[in-house]
């Protein structure tokens, strides 16, 4: 159903309802996906972990741009997107390409649990040159949700390592301990992984894929989702959240 206010969006620094935005049919971003983006979620006003989030927008940047601008003018531009919309609680996203888009939807209801599936014949590339970058290029991730038809897709990398899930990073509870895969398998750097790893004891290492068979727990992670609990894992029923689940999501700003 369509939206029946369009949205104000940034666009090259100018403030335009969405339609007004033009861009050109030879478009590198538009035709090969070749641009950058980060997600923020925005609450009460206040981007969370903006810094963190610009580090990160900045690395996903100097490997394919020359030049990303500066973390106060992008910061005050989403702020603009976000108080032009009316928003309080917002899905802010930051997109650079040729041009360079700033937009804001409102926040989703904040959901403890997910149902989860793997997927071992779709491994992650960790040598790949794009490989923790926030490329655009997100259709291979895209179509795995879709198959699959659940609300995460966690999937090993090459070397059949756990990895990541589409969209989320991976923790998974065993005997009381917390474990996650290490950059080195691939994953994307996520900003609350970050975020969960300086504020708890958590070990990071490599595991096959199979070792989720057997956590207590599995937990995803990322900056809109914040922290959500896999209830479900290949239709298989997974026990309920636990006290450590709350007591780590309850910690999170």
């Amino acid at each position: 159903m369509a939206k029946e206010v369009a949205m104000i969006v940034s666009w090259n620094g100018e403030l335009v309802e969405e339609g007004e935005v033009l861009i050109s049919a030879f478009d590198p971003m538009l035709l090969r996906g070749q641009g950058v983006f980060e997600t923020i979620r925005v609450v009460e006003g206040e981007p969370r972990f903006w810094e963190e989030h610009f580090n990160r927008f900045r690395r996903s940047g100097d490997s394919i741009f020359p030049d990303v601008p500066l973390s106060d003018e992008l910061e005050a531009q989403l702020r603009k997107v976000v108080e032009a919309n009316g928003l309080k609680n917002a899905r802010a996203r930051i997109t650079l390409g040729t041009n360079l888009l700033i937009t804001a939807e409102p926040l989703d209801d904040d959901v403890p649990t997910v149902s989860a599936a793997t997927a071992e014949n779709y491994p992650v590339n960790e040598r790949s040159p794009l490989a923790k970058i926030k490329c655009t290029s997100y259709a291979e991730n895209m179509r795995i949700l879709w198959q699959f038809g659940a609300g995460e897709v966690i999937r090993p990398n090459t070397r059949g390592e756990l990895c990541e899930g589409c969209i989320s990073n991976v923790f998974f509870v065993r005997d009381g301990r917390i474990h996650t895969p290490s950059l080195e398998t691939g994953c994307l750097p996520g900003v609350m992984r970050t975020q969960l790893i300086q504020r708890n004891k958590i070990e990071e290492g490599t595991w096959p894929l199979e070792v989720l068979l057997d956590a207590d727990e599995i937990w995803l992670s990322n900056a809109i989702r914040r922290l959500r609990c896999v209830v479900t894992l290949d239709g298989r029923k997974m026990p309920p959240p636990s006290d450590l689940f709350w007591k780590i999501r309850n910690k999170i700003p």
